[in-house]
């Protein structure tokens, strides 16, 4: 029998799921507005990678929470999914297994090519935009569109950034297996 304290758990964590799924929404919808404004071809092609890679995340994402509602399980943040389990471990979850489905590798893929990143800019743009929206702030969305703006002049040595890491991390794992 399920007790009271896990179904209030669930339920707490679907909420809070969703508000954040809602959130990253917000966020790439106006940022689709910031790519439709023109910016430099450098920028834009950074954005659009953001863009389609969280709006493809975001998608399996909200498919996996209502999967799990269906189910009555918790919620699983597929951008830390991985992350909870050792190489040993079999995943909870078989759809998000790499070794046994195609959508798992994709997941995968989609989480080691910048998701934990691009998730949570989105997220807290998402939350300034529905901030500057909802209550009256000194942010317009001008103001807001501008620091977003800045902030992707600084997304390429930040992306150089994230591939050095990411192939240090594979170079320190393929060593350690052998």
């Amino acid at each position: 029998m399920v007790k009271r304290g896990q179904v209030v758990k669930g339920a707490l964590g679907h909420f809070a799921l969703f508000v954040l799924n809602f959130l990253v929404f917000v966020g790439i919808v106006e940022s689709f507005q910031i790519l439709a404004n023109g910016l430099p071809f450098i920028n834009a092609l950074i954005l659009g990678y953001m863009l389609v890679h969280s709006v493809i995340l975001l998608s399996v994402q909200l498919g996996i929470q209502v999967l799990e509602l269906i189910r009555i399980r918790m919620p699983t943040l597929l951008i830390s999914y991985y992350f909870q389990f050792s190489d040993d471990e079999t995943l909870p979850i078989p759809l998000l297994d790499p070794v046994k489905s195609r959508l798992g590798v994709v997941v995968l893929l989609l989480v080691i090519s910048g998701g934990p990143i691009f998730y949570p800019i989105f997220a807290a743009s998402g939350l300034l935009f529905v901030y500057a929206i909802l209550v009256v702030i000194p942010f317009d969305l001008p103001t807001l569109v501008h620091y977003f703006v800045m902030f992707l002049n600084w997304m390429p040595p930040l992306l150089v950034l994230i591939v050095g890491i990411l192939i240090v991390s594979i170079v320190i794992i393929e060593f350690r297996h052998l």
